[in-house]
Formats: structure tokens, C-alpha cells, sequence
């Protein structure tokens, strides 16, 4: 969503929860799933392109139908290319409630495809919480292109299915399942979210008001932290891959620039300045932070700071960087022109992901699955809240904070200026 930088960095975490998007390989399959999925099968493949394939429903309130699936292809040439299945049970239910799911991806060959099909094991209708097996009326469903797709090296492109449920009923005994394919399509005035999966190189595009991915994009260097700046039409991506940082387009979700960080850097998380000139990059295993010009490329600063930081955050009413280490148990305020500490604060335990919310900034505390509330004017706790295993990362909308959970796998809700938990997804 195109929300400031730091809302924008968690939107990658909590959209995944809220939407159950299913994307393997960044985040688990979503809530109504019933598929069994190994955690390997979508792992990066060979190819010089990445292309995801996605399914949705033609009209949520047809027939509910499922169908057991193999072999999932895509035509080039002469010559038909194995993709990974996501899963191999299609059901229109677990669509529905999900809104979408990932029927696979897999890497190919840069060039022209024009066909998608996959094989039909075995089809049923489900009515009254069982099935009734039908026949399948082709073993294997050929969906044509509208249009040739083209896939240049580096691509990562999405593709998506509609499945007309309906239309795939033929009889009492007989399925047929009839689908539409179109390539990706990105909106220019929708709000937007972009989640980062660096084990296949891509950068993944939600429309926020519908909850459901609507393209992609190849980005090298394994990508992971992203800030988005609206104002400036930018959106920052650190490839650790590669030790870049590459700035791209937002209207246009195109690279436009490239700038390469020293060699001795191992660029682990990073913000950057609101005006977007320079970029404060965090080293965890070098215990370094880094002031990098996004305009010359060049190195303004190095500070060695604590042990193991781990999150870094540019405080735009205060004109400080916060920095949170693990090891030292500290959360550290740094001038964003010198990289000198004008302060520490002591947490006692393994601070993570830092939000602040008017005079109030909230830490994650990993070691004690708590949230450390602290007044910047006093410099004193205010509370320690109880929430899921593992917190890592905050974002705030709508008067609520948001608090991804990574070890339990859930979402805490809090109000702004309120130190309770509201509820937990």
C-alpha cells in the first residue's frame, strides 16, 4: 500500500496474514487450504525466467467443485515445459473463501509461450459435505493465450487463471472444467503492496482492495527489506544477493537505478532518508552501520554499533535513526548526518522491530514474546505487553498497530495510545 516508508516495509508481512495469499516460498499456504505441500516443491527452479500461475473463480457462488490435477505445462515453440504444481487438489471452496490461490510456478527458458494446460486425475462435485466422483471430460484441460506472452532473462511474471464453475458442470456425471488466462495487468490508482521473496528472485504486487495478487517482478540479488516512498514516486529494494540497493519506478514498477554497496558490506536490513537521498544500511553480522548516497553511490559514514543489530528505522518527527540490537539488548538513537549515539536504551532482552506512534516507540521483544512500550520524552517503560511467540515486525492504520507473530503464526491488533492487545488472528 502507498503508505510512508516505515508502514510499507511491514505491509510485506501483515498483508499475508490478513489475505492468506498462499505464496510458498515467502509465506505458508493461507487459512481454507486443505492441500498437502511440501515445503521444497516451490523452492527456485532452474530457468531464465520465473513465472507463477494463480487461480480465482469466475463467480464465487457456482457449484462446488473439485478436481485431483497433474502435470501442470506451458507451450513454447514446439515444445511443452513442466511448471510445479502448488498444490494437486483444486477445490472451489478453498478458493472462494481465499479469494486465490498459487496452482504453481516454476523457472523457464526466456522466449514466446502461448499455451498453458494441465491433466485431470479425478473430478467431483461436493454436496452436503461429501463428494460424488464425476467424469472427467478430457484427461487433459489446453488453455490457449489471448496473446502471446514473452519472457525476457530475469522476468518474473504472473499468470492467472478464471475458472468458470459453472460453465465446467456439463451434466450430473461429467466435468469439464472450462478456463480463461490473462497475463498480468498492474493498476495505476489502486493502492498497492509489494512482498519480497528472495528465494525466487521476485517481487510479488497485491491490490489492497481486493486482497489478491495482480502481478510480478524479477528483481536479482535475493530482495528483502523494501521502503516505499510515495511522494517520490520510488520504492527501494535492498538485494543482499548482491549487495545492491535498486531504486524502481512506482507508476511504473520499472528499475531505474542500480547502486552497489562496498564489497565488505553484508547488507542485512536498511531505511532510507524521507528526501531519499541516502540510504542507512545495517550490517548484522559486521555489527556496522552504513550511510550510503543513493544519488553517488558513495559511502558517507561507517559506525560499528553494538552486537548484531537487527532493525533500523529513520524517526522522521525526531530526526533520528533507531537501531535495535540483539546481543547488547539495546535500542540505539543515532544522528542520521554524524552516526554518532545521542542515546541508548537499555531493553534486557532481544530487540527486533521497532514502530513509533506519537511520542511512544514499540519494541519487539523475541526472547520474552513481548512488546516493550517506551515514552521517547521521558525515557522510561511505559509497559510490557504479552503477546505471540516470536514478534517481529509493526505496522499502523486505521488508529490500530499491527504486530506479526513469526513463531506462532499470527497477527496482534493494538490500538494506538492504548497499551493493551485488542485480539490475535
Amino acid at each position: 500500500m502507498l503508505k510512508n516508508s516505515h508502514k510499507s516495509q511491514f505491509l510485506i508481512i501483515s498483508i499475508l496474514f490478513v489475505a492468506g495469499l498462499m505464496l510458498t516460498g515467502c509465506q505458508k499456504s493461507g487459512v481454507g487450504s486443505s492441500d498437502s505441500l511440501s515445503p521444497l516443491t516451490l523452492q527456485k527452479t532452474g530457468g531464465e525466467a520465473q513465472l507463477s500461475v494463480f487461480l480465482r473463480l469466475k463467480e464465487p457462488e457456482g457449484p462446488l467443485l473439485w478436481m485431483k490435477i497433474d502435470s501442470l505445462q506451458i507451450f513454447s515453440g514446439d515444445t511443452w515445459l513442466p511448471l510445479s504444481l502448488a498444490r494437486q487438489e483444486l477445490e472451489s471452496k478453498g478458493i472462494r473463501q481465499a479469494g486465490q490461490v498459487l496452482a504453481g510456478r516454476g523457472g523457464v527458458p526466456a522466449g514466446h509461450y502461448n499455451r498453458l494446460r494441465f491433466a485431470v486425475e479425478k473430478a467431483a462435485l461436493e454436496r452436503d459435505g461429501k463428494k460424488i466422483f464425476l467424469s472427467p471430460g478430457a484427461a487433459v484441460v489446453d488453455i490457449p493465450f489471448p496473446a502471446m506472452l514473452t519472457l525476457a532473462k530475469g522476468d518474473s511474471l504472473s499468470l492467472f487463471l478464471t475458472w468458470d464453475t459453472a460453465g465446467s458442470l456439463q451434466s450430473q456425471a461429467i466435468l469439464e472444467p472450462k478456463m480463461t488466462i490473462a497475463a498480468q495487468a498492474i493498476p495505476l490508482l489502486t493502492d498497492l503492496a509489494y512482498v519480497a521473496c528472495p528465494e525466487i528472485d521476485t517481487l510479488y504486487i497485491i491490490r489492497t482492495d481486493q486482497n489478491m495478487v495482480c502481478g510480478s517482478i524479477g528483481i536479482s540479488g535475493k530482495p528483502s527489506c523494501l521502503v516505499e516512498n510515495a511522494a517520490l514516486n520510488r520504492l527501494y529494494v535492498l538485494t543482499p544477493g548482491d549487495s545492491s540497493v535498486k531504486i524502481l519506478e512506482l507508476t511504473s514498477n520499472r528499475q531505474i537505478d542500480l547502486v552497489k554497496l562496498p564489497g565488505s558490506v553484508r547488507p542485512s536490513y536498511m531505511d532510507v532518508s524521507p528526501d531519499g537521498k541516502w540510504a542507512y544500511v545495517i550490517d548484522e553480522r559486521g555489527n556496522n552501520l552504513v550511510r550510503l548516497s543513493l544519488q553517488t553511490g558513495v559511502i558517507g559514514g561507517q559506525q560499528r554499533l553494538g552486537s548484531r543489530p537487527k532493525y533500523i528505522m529513520y524517526m522522521h518527527d525526531r530526526e533520528q535513526l533507531a537501531v535495535s540490537s540483539a546481543y547488547a539488548q539495546k535500542v540505539y538513537f543515532i544522528d542520521p548526518f554524524s552516526l554518532a549515539t545521542v542515546n541508548t536504551f537499555d531493553i534486557g532482552g532481544s530487540p527486533d522491530g521497532l514502530m513509533v506512534s506519537g511520542d511512544l516507540l514499540y519494541v519487539t521483544d523475541t526472547s520474552s514474546n513481548s512488546v516493550i512500550v517506551h515514552d521517547l520524552n521521558t525515557g522510561r517503560i511505559n509497559s510490557r505487553l504479552n503477546v505471540g511467540m516470536k514478534p517481529r515486525r509493526f505496522v499502523a492504520g486505521n488508529n490500530h498497530i499491527y504486530l506479526s507473530n513469526s513463531g506462532s503464526g499470527s497477527l496482534a491488533i493494538l490500538r494506538a495510545g492504548q497499551q493493551n492487545v485488542l485480539r490475535e488472528i
